[in-house]
């Protein structure tokens, strides 16, 4: 069986300064940083041993990825896979969050505010992703990924796994926020099919898992 741990990146600069950040690219912060070590010692410490690791191809996710293995004891270089990236928001690369937080308040009523925004984004603006597009590309990687080992690693981006446990068909009715940076996403291969564990989780990989979303 394939466990593979999907890993958000430790906090950039550009998260620093509230920028929305999808293609475009910055490096971690010092807490960034250290918020990678934190969660390969944990890693350590719960007796993980990768297999195999994965990024997104973004300075952010490369550094937090580097960062983590260091940390966990691995002598891996994780390999960079654009198909890992975070969605692209178009026009509002680097902009201000307050500005997309007024396309999330126009779409309050969807039942799905953040996917509803973004889709009207993507719509509207022909650099943009919708969310569906960025789900199908990390599926892809994920095949990809559950064929390299038995334990993998993924560091990638908030959205990203947000759009693709949806599209594995798990519950993120919990979700009051993103991913909060190193939270963790566990996703199994079961036969045909995948089981998510554990969806954007803070705590600690060596306590029990959320209970399985499917």
């Amino acid at each position: 069986m394939t466990r593979i741990w999907v890993v958000r990146h430790g906090q950039s600069m550009l998260n620093a300064a509230e920028r929305m950040q999808g293609w475009s690219d910055a490096p971690l912060t010092p807490l960034g940083r250290d918020q990678a070590t934190a969660r390969g010692t944990d890693f350590a410490a719960a007796g993980i041993r990768f297999d195999a690791a994965f990024s997104g191809d973004g300075l952010r996710h490369r550094e937090t990825a580097a960062g983590l293995l260091r940390a966990a004891g691995s002598d891996l270089v994780a390999d960079a896979d654009a198909r890992w990236r975070e969605i692209s928001f178009g026009a509002l690369e680097g902009a201000s969050a307050r500005r997309f937080f007024r396309l999330l308040e126009a779409h309050r009523s969807a039942e799905n505010p953040l996917v509803a925004a973004l889709d009207d984004l993507a719509a509207h603006d022909p650099l943009a992703e919708s969310p569906g597009a960025v789900a199908e590309r990390a599926l892809d990687a994920l095949h990809e990924a559950s064929g390299a080992g038995s334990e993998v690693l993924v560091v990638t981006s908030g959205i990203t796994i947000m759009s693709l446990a949806r599209r594995l068909g798990a519950d993120l009715s919990h979700l009051t926020t993103g991913p909060a940076n190193l939270s963790v996403t566990t996703v199994q291969r079961v036969d045909d099919g995948w089981r998510v564990d554990r969806i954007a989780s803070p705590a600690p990989v060596a306590s029990a898992p959320d209970a399985p979303s499917r």
